[in-house]
């Protein structure tokens, strides 16, 4: 892993489905309004809440395609 790579941890819950939720690493600091992809499927951010440095929680939707 390259040092100067910034990873953010995402504990995340899904608003309005079945979706378990879970925790994921990405590249980029969430933000509302951002769409997140995991799992095959599109989400949009809702709400951010930074826990700790580098770990946020994140409210989100599924987005209908």
């Amino acid at each position: 892993m390259n040092e100067e790579e910034t990873f953010y941890h995402v504990s995340f819950v899904v608003i309005g489905s079945n979706h378990p939720g879970g925790i994921i690493s990405v590249d980029e600091r969430p933000s509302v309004g951002q769409t997140l992809r995991f799992g095959g499927q599109a989400f949009e951010v809702l709400e951010v809440q930074e826990l700790s440095p580098g770990f946020f929680h994140v409210t989100c939707k599924v987005i209908e395609g």
